[in-house]
């Protein structure tokens, strides 16, 4: 199936001004600082996990927890992998299990909603559209680790770096398997945005905002107050520009939040599950197809990396969604526009934590300003 390039740009409607955006930026708000828990070294860890598993598996006759691992990868909140051996009515058996922990002393979101994530998935996976991992237990008591967490099974296969055009096994495939990997990949987007939002009226924050993109528009705006980053003259003007040209469709409907390829599980050229669901919410699906074109364009043309064959550009990937999803997508300049904003709050975020915590270099100083550079493009 091949979707050739197109363009489908047009000028935004500036009619309905309806939502109550941008909210008045509060200069120099401190970000929430960070709650201190218990350091979480691997033995620390088992130790307090034990009798946790045995008050979830009363049948089991004995329980043996290796150390936790850290599997390389796992977004705002710390993810390790468990590996218990479960023996019981004369029969033992290995699990692999996936750890998530509420994030503590390196907080990237205003909420990092642990229990919104569990129950995103759990409806998922009931519902068997859209392949997530099986979820298995949430602990909203902080007694065992000083901070909430769940437990899910864990997904075997493979996970594209964050710098997909350049390495790993989407750049290592031929480009006749590369390209059934990244159809698998929106085809596998799109069915989660034609699921009824019905099951998933949890997500929805009324006091932000009457439909959803409202409310995640409200969400964001806030977010910028609280990060405690210095707020950008780019980022105030697009701000601006997204109030005055915000899109006559807003209805909202369920989105994934950080879509891109890095926060899929592939395996046999198929996505196998969707993962890393922090910022999910009921902002409508073109605010995950605009996320994904920003994160694309981030890290191919935007880092002056050449696209790997078999991939689609921004208008292939729009046509292929469009096929996929079955309707076309609406807006999808403002939505861009609302993405490159996002992350440019979510980089300034995070470059202000790793100076906290002495570790600047960890997040480039001149990264946010490309980011801005980018919103500026967007918005003009």
């Amino acid at each position: 199936m091949s979707f050739s390039s197109r363009s489908r740009r047009g000028r935004l409607a500036g009619r309905d001004r309806t939502a109550s955006w941008p909210r008045r930026v509060r200069r120099g708000a401190a970000g929430r600082l960070m709650s201190q828990v218990i350091r979480r070294d691997p033995e620390t860890l088992r130790r307090a996990l034990l009798p946790w598993l045995h008050e979830r598996l009363p049948e089991a006759d004995a329980i043996e927890l290796p150390l936790p691992r850290k599997p390389g990868s796992g977004g705002s909140s710390e993810t390790l992998l468990i590996s218990p051996t479960i023996r019981q009515a004369g029969v033992t058996r290995r699990e692999e299990w996936v750890l998530r922990i509420e994030p503590s002393d390196h907080q990237i979101y205003m909420d990092p909603g642990l229990r919104r994530q569990f129950l995103v998935m759990q409806a998922l996976h009931a519902q068997g559209d859209v392949p997530v991992p099986a979820m298995l237990w949430y602990e909203a008591d902080p007694t065992t680790l000083g901070v909430p967490f769940f437990v899910m099974e864990h997904v075997h296969g493979q996970v594209m770096p964050g710098m997909h055009h350049s390495g790993g096994f989407l750049a290592e495939a031929p480009p006749a398997a590369r390209e059934a990997i990244w159809l698998s990949a929106i085809e596998t987007m799109a069915r989660l945005h034609r699921l009824s939002e019905a099951r998933f009226q949890f997500l929805a924050r009324p006091a932000l905002g009457s439909t959803g993109l409202d409310q995640e528009i409200a969400y964001w705006t806030d977010y910028l107050a609280w990060s405690g980053a210095p707020v950008r003259a780019e980022q105030e003007r697009a701000l601006r520009w997204m109030a005055d040209n915000l899109p006559d469709a807003r209805g909202g409907g369920l989105a994934w939040g950080d879509a891109r390829p890095a926060n899929m599980i592939f395996r046999d050229d198929k996505c196998r599950a969707v993962i890393d669901w922090e910022t999910t919410s009921l902002g409508g699906a073109e605010t995950d197809l605009g996320w994904w074109l920003f994160f694309d364009w981030n890290v191919s043309e935007g880092s002056k990396i050449a696209r790997l064959e078999g991939t689609t550009d921004r208008a292939g990937t729009i046509a292929a969604w469009e096929h996929f999803a079955g309707r076309r997508a609406e807006a999808m300049e403002w939505h861009e526009a609302f993405a490159a904003l996002r992350f440019s709050m979510i980089v300034d975020r995070a470059r202000l934590l790793a100076e906290r915590m002495g570790r600047p270099e960890t997040v480039p100083a001149d990264a946010g300003h490309r980011i801005a550079e980018r919103l500026v493009e967007l918005t003009a």
